[in-house]
C-alpha cells in the first residue's frame, strides 16, 4: 500500500475541519434569519397600526375641515344672485344660502348742486341687510338704514340730522311657489322704487318724483299677508297698518308715513300688486292701497279726524332687452272726507285727487363700444308729470306750485356689476332746476 502523500492528508484534514467549524455558523445565520423574520411581521404589524391611526386622523382633520368650511365668510357673505319676491339683488341673499346667516347691503353718496340753493355732499344711505335661513320653510329677512351719515342733528347746520331706521324686517314662510306667508315690517309693493332701491336697480341717480310724492317711497309698515305666483304672474298682498291721514299736506301723502315708531293701529289697510313675469325682461302690472287714514285722531279744532279713506292705484312696465332699458309708470290717489280737514288748516289743503306719470329709456353704449369690457353705461332720459294738487274738495283752496313736469338727462355707468356711478340734470317747469352725482354699491 502506497503512502498518502502529506499534503493531501493535510488538505483532508483541513477540509474536515472547516466543515465542522462551518456547521455551527450555519445554524447561528438560520436563527438570525427567523428572529429578523419575526422583528419583520412585528413591524408591519406596527406600520398597519400606525396607518389605522392616520387614517383615523385624517378623517378627524376631513371633519375639522369642512366644519372649518362652514364657518367661512363667504357662506355669510354669498355672492349676489338675481331678485326675488320683489326685491333688489342684495336684499335677496338669504333666500340663496343653504342654511344660516347671510349679509348684504348697499350705499349711496350723493353731491347735490340745486339753482338757488346751496350745494350738499350727502352720504346718503348705508344700508345692511341681515337675514337667517332656519330651514327650507322659515326666512328672516332684515334691512337696517343709516340716513345721512348720523343719527342725529349737527350742530349749527339747517338741515335735518341723520336717522337710524328698520326699513324693513319680517318672518316668510315658505310653503310652495304658489303660496306663502310673511308678517313684520313689510315694503308696502307699489310702483318700482318702494321695493327695488338698490342703486342698480334703476337708472336715476334720484328716486322719480312721482314715486317720491305719490306712493310715497320708501314706505314701509307692520303688516302681514302673502305672496307667490301662478300661470307667468307674480303676486304680494297684505294687511297693514294705514297711513295716519292728521300729517297729510299740500305736498301730498309722504309726511302720513308711520314707519313702524308706535305706529296707530286704529285703522287698517290692504295693499298688493300683480305682475307678469313669465317674458323674459318684462314686468308688466298693477298695485293697490286701500284703507282709512284717520285713525281716531283729533286734528287742530279738537274735533276727531274724519276716516279719510285713502285709495293709491299704479299701473307699470319695465322692459329690459338686450342694451335697451325702457320704464314707465302711471299713479294716481284718492282722499276722501278732505273738506273739514282743510277747513282746520286751510294752508296745507289736502287734495282730493293727486295724479303723476313717468317714462323713461336708458341704452347701454358699451354693447357695441367696448363689449368685452364688463362694463354697462346707460346714458338715459325720463319725463315725468307730478301734481299734487289735481283735484281739491269743494270749499278747498287748491295750493300752487304743487304740479310739475320734470326733464331729467344723464348717465348710468357701472365698471363693475356691484358699483355705480350716475350723473344727471333735472329740469324742473317750476322746482329748482339741480345736477346729480352719485356713487353707489351693492354687496
Amino acid at each position: 500500500m502506497t503512502p498518502t502523500p502529506l499534503p493531501a492528508r493535510f488538505l483532508t484534514a483541513l477540509g474536515v475541519a472547516a466543515l465542522a467549524a462551518a456547521a455551527p455558523s450555519q445554524q447561528l445565520l438560520e436563527d438570525r434569519l427567523k428572529a429578523l423574520e419575526a422583528e419583520n411581521r412585528a413591524l408591519a404589524a406596527k406600520l398597519e397600526a400606525l396607518s389605522a391611526e392616520s387614517a383615523g386622523h385624517s378623517a378627524a382633520f376631513e371633519a375639522l375641515a369642512s366644519d372649518l368650511e362652514s364657518l367661512q365668510l363667504g357662506d355669510v357673505l354669498p355672492d349676489l344672485g338675481e331678485g326675488r319676491y320683489g326685491l333688489g339683488p342684495a336684499a335677496s341673499k338669504v333666500y340663496g344660502v343653504q342654511q344660516g346667516l347671510s349679509i348684504g347691503g348697499y350705499g349711496e353718496f350723493l353731491y347735490e348742486d340745486q339753482q338757488g340753493g346751496r350745494d350738499r355732499l350727502d352720504a346718503l344711505r348705508a344700508i345692511l341687510y341681515f337675514g337667517y335661513k332656519f330651514d327650507d320653510r322659515w326666512v328672516l329677512n332684515t334691512e337696517i338704514e343709516i340716513e345721512h351719515g348720523s343719527t342725529s342733528k349737527s350742530s349749527g347746520t339747517t338741515d335735518s340730522g341723520g336717522d337710524v331706521s328698520f326699513e324693513f324686517g319680517y318672518l316668510d314662510y315658505l310653503a310652495g311657489d304658489a303660496l306663502n306667508a310673511r308678517a313684520g315690517m313689510v315694503l308696502i309693493p307699489v310702483g318700482f322704487v318702494n321695493e327695488l332701491h338698490e342703486p342698480i336697480t334703476f337708472l336715476g341717480a334720484q328716486r322719480p318724483e312721482v314715486e317720491k310724492r305719490i306712493m310715497p317711497t320708501t314706505w314701509r309698515a307692520p303688516g302681514a299677508g302673502v305672496f307667490g305666483g301662478f300661470g307667468g304672474f307674480s303676486y304680494r298682498t297684505y294687511a297693514v297698518t294705514a297711513l295716519e291721514g292728521s300729517r297729510f299736506d299740500e305736498d301730498g301723502l309722504r309726511s302720513g308715513r308711520q314707519k313702524g315708531n308706535r305706529t296707530a293701529a286704529e285703522d287698517f289697510a290692504w295693499t298688493g300688486r300683480i305682475d307678469w313675469t313669465d317674458t323674459p325682461g318684462l314686468v308688466v302690472g298693477a298695485s293697490f292701497y286701500w284703507g282709512d287714514t284717520g285713525q281716531d285722531g283729533i286734528d287742530a279744532s279738537g274735533l276727531p279726524v274724519p276716516d279719510m279713506n285713502t285709495t293709491i292705484v299704479d299701473l307699470h312696465v319695465d322692459w329690459k332687452s338686450g342694451p335697451l332699458w325702457l320704464r314707465g309708470l302711471f299713479a294716481t290717489a284718492w282722499v276722501d272726507d278732505t273738506s273739514r280737514r282743510n277747513a282746520v288748516t286751510p294752508n296745507a289743503t289736502v287734495a282730493s285727487r293727486q295724479d303723476g306719470f313717468y317714462v323713461e329709456g336708458g341704452y347701454d353704449v358699451m354693447s357695441f363700444l367696448a363689449p368685452e369690457s364688463g362694463h354697462a353705461l346707460y346714458p338715459f332720459v325720463r319725463y315725468e308729470e307730478v301734481d299734487t294738487q289735481a283735484q281739491v274738495a269743494p270749499g278747498s283752496v287748491r295750493v300752487v306750485g304743487k304740479s310739475d313736469a320734470i326733464w331729467t338727462f344723464g348717465a348710468h355707468w357701472r365698471p363693475i356689476p356691484q358699483v355705480v356711478v350716475k350723473a344727471e340734470f333735472q329740469d324742473f317747469d317750476d322746482g329748482q332746476d339741480r345736477f346729480d352725482l352719485l356713487l353707489g354699491y351693492i354687496f
